[in-house]
């Protein structure tokens, strides 16, 4: 059955020389993998220029249900973001994001609300010059609450401690390593009121914002099952240092 759909890139495995697989968030299959023949050859090399992590594509494809490889018959750019591309502050964030989404999004099925959520946050991204550092902080939080992790922070206030294996406040300190202090962390004094309008004004240390990202990706993998190593955080990490 042919097909068009928006498309998210969260990354490629070349295959062959002029063939790739291509793992994409679509609008109306969710994650699906697709191979793209001759994306190197002349003809079709302007093809690698948008299908980078992050791209909003546009595809044509024989998609079959049943199968785990569909066919992309053809490729183009569905909306240009080429801030993301050249500015190399967002580069190192988009290869972040789209490494933690590759980990995340395994499932083939329709979620419009969360395409959205991507495709209007990497827009953002691309069109902002403010709070830049912070933009991968303030996604990862919001994107706790569409995959169903949002915390449980009514008792904030008057719990002395964050579990982040209950994903709540609680009051006495646990017997594992994972969890954080009220008083003390900085993403729990700021995970409420954070967001991609504000986030410019949150002035973290080196050390906090490390600590932000690292107690995160903590919590992610305690609620994402198969969530492993980021190769690409030490090189964001080396980026905002």
């Amino acid at each position: 059955m042919l097909v068009k759909t928006k498309a998210i890139v969260l990354g490629n495995v070349k295959v062959k020389d002029n063939t790739l697989i291509l793992h994409l968030y679509t609008q109306e299959y969710g994650r699906c993998n697709y191979l793209l023949f001759g994306a190197q050859s002349k003809r079709g090399g302007k093809k690698m220029s948008f299908i980078q992590p992050l791209s909003l594509v546009e595809i044509e494809a024989d998609h079959h249900p049943n199968k785990d490889l569909q066919k992309i018959k053809e490729i183009k750019v569905e909306t240009p973001t080429s801030s993301i591309l050249f500015n190399p502050y967002k580069n190192a964030i988009a290869f972040f994001l789209a490494e933690i989404l590759s980990n995340i999004l395994k499932t083939s099925e329709k979620d419009e609300t969360l395409f959205l959520f991507l495709h209007n946050s990497i827009r953002y991204l691309d069109t902002t010059e403010n709070g830049i550092s912070n933009f991968h902080i303030t996604f990862l939080i919001k994107l706790s609450y569409f995959l169903g992790l949002w915390p449980d922070i009514e008792r904030m206030n008057n719990y002395p401690y964050f579990d982040l294996k209950q994903a709540s406040f609680v009051l006495t300190r646990p017997f594992h390593h994972f969890f954080l202090e009220t008083k003390s962390s900085p993403i729990l004094q700021h995970i409420t009121r954070i967001n991609y309008r504000n986030m410019h004004v949150f002035r973290f240390s080196r050390n906090e914002r490390n600590e932000i990202i690292d107690r995160t990706l903590d919590y992610y993998r305690l609620h994402v099952q198969g969530m492993g190593d980021l190769k690409t955080l030490s090189i964001l990490k080396e980026v905002f240092d």
